[in-house]
């Protein structure tokens, strides 16, 4: 294993994490994991983010970059990091030989997968926090049945046996780290991940936010899909740490948007509330009340079509703000307005789907 190459003018300053990272070649880029891998994957991200969301200070998780994942303490200046390496079972457990096997592949010796966690604690030596291998499946060497431990805790021939593997595909290294590997076994269950992860989602949003009601299977879609299709992007400058968060990456900043989408969701009055207000005819008010109650669930889980909508309408509301307009005025005013521009992107949308959405973002602004 080389050490990241990283030249400075005068030798002296010491590169830090980003230039690390832009200077260290991955050693693989996503390559042809199947969907159920990256399903799993991405959910096992959603719950480290929602894990993560509870404490302090800013953070990135990023999908197939150097490992399968990747947590750094800073979405624009990182200073430390932690990989995970995702591996699903579908029985059985694993055991020191499975994690230190080293597979012939194209007439050389491959990396294992502990191998490969470690590539990751040399290359970016000093500033790594851990380096963890996590699965649905236990170990058969976990010091009284822990679900997380690192390789320190192992009893000392399994530790021997591992440390003496790693020393063999890593020659150059005088002293293996093992206190920076760690192995840990998910709680999400290969057969009903999305179960488990959807119940941690529901726990976190009223943590967050209290007892509300919300659409959970709406909002899980939601955030599982970014995190699926995060974890899938391709065609991106690895080099480019900033890019590489953009286009694979939940932060912070991500994860608070979700919380405030659902805060605007339970903030939003319901039909009962909102009918006595709106004069149309029965048969027109009975599908407007039909298409307010679904947009209510839908706006969870908008697709770019819709968040393009919801910006148009919001800032055509913007510039109405001035005006005394009673609700229907304003509605048919908007509507009038922007009912063909909002068909050009929604091409199914009916005239009261066009009328919930702008209702709800009238009912939506501060």
């Amino acid at each position: 294993m080389v050490r990241a190459a990283i030249l400075m003018c005068e030798g002296s300053i010491l590169p830090n994490l980003k230039q690390k990272l832009a200077a260290t070649q991955p050693r693989e880029d996503s390559g042809a994991p199947t969907n159920a891998r990256y399903h799993f994957q991405a959910l096992c991200g959603l719950v480290l983010v929602l894990e993560r969301h509870r404490l302090d200070g800013d953070y990135a998780l990023v999908f197939e970059f150097h490992d399968d994942i990747a947590l750094f303490d800073d979405s624009i200046d990182p200073q430390s990091v932690k990989f995970y390496q995702v591996k699903s079972k579908k029985s059985g457990h694993w055991t020191p030989a499975a994690l230190t096997k080293r597979d012939v592949k194209k007439s050389e010796e491959a990396s294992s997968f502990l191998g490969k966690m470690y590539q990751n604690v040399v290359a970016f030596d000093g500033d790594v926090e851990s380096s963890t291998f996590l699965s649905n499946a236990p170990t058969n060497f976990a010091p009284t049945d822990k679900q997380k431990f690192c390789l320190k805790e192992c009893e000392k021939a399994d530790l021997q046996k591992i440390v003496e593997k790693l020393e063999e595909e890593f020659g150059g290294e005088d002293t293996i780290k093992s206190e920076l590997l760690w192995i840990e076994k998910s709680d999400l269950s290969l057969e009903d991940a999305d179960t488990h992860a959807k119940g941690k989602l529901e726990a976190f949003v009223v943590d967050s936010l209290g007892e509300v009601e919300f659409s959970l299977s709406a909002l899980f879609k939601a955030v599982s899909d970014e995190c699926t299709t995060k974890a899938r992007a391709t065609k991106i400058d690895l080099a480019e740490y900033d890019n590489v968060v953009a286009q694979r990456g939940i932060t912070r900043k991500d994860t608070d948007n979700w919380l405030k989408t659902v805060s605007a969701t339970v903030a939003c009055p319901k039909w009962e509330e909102i009918a006595p207000e709106i004069n149309l005819p029965a048969p027109q008010k009975l599908r407007l009340r039909r298409e307010w109650n679904s947009y209510r669930v839908a706006v969870l889980n908008p697709n770019e079509a819709v968040r393009k909508v919801r910006r148009l309408i919001a800032v055509h509301l913007q510039e109405q703000s001035g005006t005394d307009m009673d609700l229907n005025a304003l509605l048919a005013s908007v509507f009038d307005a922007l009912g063909g521009k909002v068909r050009a992107e929604l091409k199914m949308a009916s005239d009261e789907r066009i009328k919930a959405m702008i209702l709800y973002e009238a009912y939506s602004i501060e």
